[in-house]
């Protein structure tokens, strides 16, 4: 598999990752530093972070553009049953490779109850 050549491409292959649940695909893309952002993240959100989102539908993403630190910001939006979460990723390059340098929590709604 070819290294994406765009923070987009990055981006993309991520939210993909998330959806079918490859998590060795997810580590990759990720620092260290952003893996403890993640892991805080699931208790912040409720319930409504992506990995703890059963079968999740599809995703938004939507491009921010270069930032003043040289990243480029993305939000990802996932849906599911149980509501949307929205995520921020800055994505800067590492050693050749696109990979998440910081993320954030942006919104988390739960869905309307059935009627």
């Amino acid at each position: 598999m070819t290294q994406p050549t765009t923070a987009r491409e990055a981006a993309e292959r991520n939210a993909q990752a998330i959806m079918s649940g490859n998590l060795s695909q997810l580590m990759a893309d990720i620092t260290p530093e952003v893996l403890a952002q993640v892991m805080a993240m699931g208790a912040q959100a409720g319930g409504l972070s992506p990995a703890q989102m059963p079968n999740i539908e599809g995703y938004e993403l939507k491009d921010f553009g270069p930032q003043e630190d040289g990243g480029e910001l993305f939000h990802v939006t996932f849906r599911s049953s149980v509501g949307t979460a929205t995520l921020g990723a800055t994505w800067k390059q590492v050693m050749g490779q696109w990979k998440i340098v910081a993320v954030s929590l942006v919104s988390a709604e739960p869905a309307p109850p059935a009627s």
